[in-house]
C-alpha cells in the first residue's frame, strides 16, 4: 500500500481549505492509495479559544469539505482520512471521515478521548466518540484512525493490534511543547502491536499554538520510513508492505503470549 501524508500551515490562510485541497492534488501525483490529513485540517486550530462563534465551523459528514475532496479524489484510486469539525444534529465532535474516490465518505471516526487541559478548550466544542474502536477497508488494507489525544492511549492501540489492523493513521494538532514522546510513542505501538503508522501533525505558529510539525510514517518493526521536518509543508510517501506485516503478526509472540486473564483490573 502506498501511503502519503500531508502536513500544512495554516497562519495566513485566507481559506485553510483550499490549501489543503492544493496538497492533496500535489500528493496524488505519487498514486497513493491512501493520503492522510492532519487534524482539523481545514480550519484554524480554534479550540485554543473558547468562543461560541467557532460552532459556526462544524460541518456534517458528508457535507461540503468532504465533497471537494471527493470531487479531487475521483477516478484516482486514492481514499483520504479527512479530519474536521463535525455537526451531528445537536453534537458536535472532532472527527475524521474516510472518503472513498468513488463511493465518498464510507466511514466517520469520532476522537474517543478529548482532553482535560489547560489552555486547551477541546471540551468546549466536542463530546467524545460514541462510535468506539472502529476499522474501514481501504482496497483489501485494515486501517484505523487516531486524533491525537488518542495516541497517548495504549488501551486504544492494543485494541487495534487484535482487530488486525494493517495501518494506524494519526492525524494530530501537536505544538512543539509536547515534542518529547513523539516519534517513540507511536514507534512503540507500531512495534508492539505490529501495524505501520502514519501520523499527519500540523505545523506552523498560530497566536498561541506553536506546531511541531515532524509528520512520519513508521513501519511495522517501529522504523521511521519518511518523515518531514519540523517546520512548513510536507507531503511524505511510503510503500507499506502489508504481506510482511500479516506475516509477522502470525508469529508474534507478543499476541501468542498475552494473559487476558491478569487485565481486568483495566475494565475499572
Amino acid at each position: 500500500m502506498i501511503v502519503s501524508v500531508i502536513q500544512f500551515e495554516t497562519k495566513g490562510k485566507e481559506v485553510v481549505l483550499d490549501r489543503g485541497l492544493e496538497l492533496i492534488e500535489k500528493a496524488l501525483k505519487g498514486k497513493p492509495d491512501l493520503i492522510v490529513l492532519q487534524e482539523l485540517f481545514n480550519t484554524l486550530y480554534f479550540p485554543q479559544y473558547e468562543n461560541k462563534e467557532f460552532f459556526g465551523l462544524a460541518e456534517e459528514i458528508p457535507g461540503v469539505t468532504t465533497e471537494k475532496i471527493a470531487e479531487k479524489v475521483k477516478g484516482s484510486g486514492t481514499t483520504v482520512v479527512a479530519p474536521i469539525f463535525e455537526k451531528s444534529k445537536d453534537r458536535y465532535f472532532c472527527s475524521a471521515a474516510v472518503v472513498d474516490p468513488e463511493r465518498g465518505v464510507v466511514g466517520t471516526y469520532r476522537k474517543l478521548h478529548v482532553p482535560t487541559i489547560p489552555d486547551i478548550h477541546e471540551p468546549y466544542y466536542f463530546h467524545k466518540g460514541d462510535r468506539g474502536h472502529q476499522v474501514f477497508d481501504v482496497a483489501g488494507v485494515r486501517i484505523a484512525v487516531m486524533l491525537c489525544y488518542d495516541r497517548h492511549f495504549p488501551e486504544s492501540a492494543r485494541l487495534y493490534g487484535l482487530k488486525e489492523v494493517d495501518l494506524l493513521c494519526v492525524s494530530s494538532a501537536t505544538p512543539k511543547k509536547a515534542a518529547g514522546p513523539w516519534y517513540f510513542e507511536m514507534q512503540a505501538h507500531a512495534f508492539s502491536n505490529c501495524f505501520a503508522v502514519a501520523c499527519a501533525n500540523r505545523s506552523g505558529t498560530e497566536d498561541g499554538a506553536e506546531f511541531l510539525g515532524s509528520s512520519f510514517i513508521a513501519d511495522h518493526k517501529g522504523g521511521i520510513v519518511a518523515k518531514c521536518r519540523d517546520s512548513g509543508d510536507c507531503v511524505i510517501t511510503a510503500d507499506i508492505n502489508i504481506e510482511a506485516i500479516r506475516e509477522t503478526k502470525k508469529k508474534l509472540a507478543f499476541y501468542r503470549d498475552r494473559r487476558p486473564d491478569l487485565y481486568r483490573e483495566l475494565g475499572r
